[in-house]
């Protein structure tokens, strides 16, 4: 698979394996991300006219000979037609670097009195101190930092990766992509996207040092990210989409497993940003226990969630199932992924 595993903040937007790159398939109807130069000069009109001796230019828009084109709307049969009041939002228009932020503005609304006790506790969810201590203060997590670089030769491609293709190896456990299972796809990249909002608030608030900065010891073989340490956004986010992921694809897959492979393979990622020396034990806990307690509520997105239905009897006909004590419909992206692999 190719190595471009990143677009822009978006990891993995990869999900054609580069065959958007294949430019002379643009001819076929390109691709939705793909940018179009369209030149318009002037043309010569298809034939001569009548008793010229040259050709006219064709000019765009065109105007043939004693025709109004386009017909004023509304003046003739068959004239022009104007735009339906209401077109419906189609899921390739977005890229899902642009759909997780529609997704994004959704989840901060979330303030409404039906969600806002959710809310609290998701604000309320970290505890820094309480964490360190758990670990047994931050000495011992500077000590299991050093006892954990011994692996770094090992892994350090895979943690490398990692760094900005977190869906790109979820994707690997199932092999989809965003050509084959669209709405999965994107529901990943919101999750990744919620992650990213949710880790940024809680670094801003507890502004916690990379390991580096207390011990030098430590020395990462990469540059650490400049912004603050607690919680770990790989971890918040790998276990987010990790919850999400094992919720959709079919229950038949990690059967026998306490734990899905979705679960297996966030604490993979999450440890190894602890191999890498960049974040403690605890950034690590804390990045999971929040990304548990934002899944209720990412599920109540109305772009994921979807709407009701209602029938004659104004229950609605549409519900797929709860998921996290939450009805989900079959018009929302959760729904929708869920049906990509297990068609109703």
């Amino acid at each position: 698979m190719a190595q471009a595993m990143a677009f822009g903040p978006m990891d993995g937007v990869d999900g054609v394996d580069g065959v958007d790159g294949v430019e002379g398939l643009d001819t076929l109807g390109g691709g939705p991300r793909q940018a179009v130069f369209r030149p318009l000069g002037l043309a010569p009109e298809f034939v001569r006219r009548a008793n010229e001796v040259d050709y006219r230019s064709h000019r765009w828009p065109p105007r043939p000979p004693n025709v109004p084109w386009p017909p004023p709307i509304g003046s003739l049969p068959g004239a022009w037609p104007t735009a339906p009041g209401g077109i419906a939002r189609r899921l390739a228009d977005f890229t899902p670097d642009n759909s997780s932020l529609l997704v994004l503005a959704e989840f901060v609304q979330l303030k409404d009195a039906q969600n806002r006790d959710a809310w609290a506790r998701l604000m309320a969810s970290n505890d820094m101190a309480n964490d360190i201590a758990a670990h047994g203060g931050v000495p011992a997590e500077l000590d299991e930092l050093r006892r954990l670089a011994q692996y770094r030769g090992g892994v350090m491609a895979e943690a490398l990766a990692q760094r900005n293709g977190i869906i790109g190896y979820f994707r690997g456990l199932l092999q989809f992509n965003l050509a084959t299972h669209p709405y999965t796809y994107h529901l990943a990249a919101a999750a990744l996207r919620v992650g990213q909002f949710l880790c940024m608030h809680y670094k801003g608030q507890f502004n916690r040092p990379r390991p580096n900065r207390l011990d030098p010891s430590v020395m990462s073989p990469i540059d650490p990210p400049g912004h603050s340490s607690y919680p770990s956004g790989h971890s918040l986010q790998s276990f987010l989409i990790a919850r999400c992921l094992e919720q959709v694809v079919p229950t038949a897959v990690g059967t026998g497993l306490a734990t899905s492979p979705y679960m297996l393979l966030a604490e993979r990622i999450a440890k190894l940003r602890e191999v890498l020396g960049v974040h403690y034990p605890s950034d690590t806990t804390a990045g999971r226990r929040v990304a548990g307690t934002a899944f209720p509520l990412l599920m109540r997105c109305p772009l994921i969630r979807g709407t009701p239905v209602l029938d004659t009897q104004n229950v609605p006909n549409n519900e797929v199932g709860q998921v996290a004590g939450h009805p989900i419909y079959h018009n929302g992206w959760f729904g929708r992924a869920r049906e990509e692999w297990e068609p109703r």
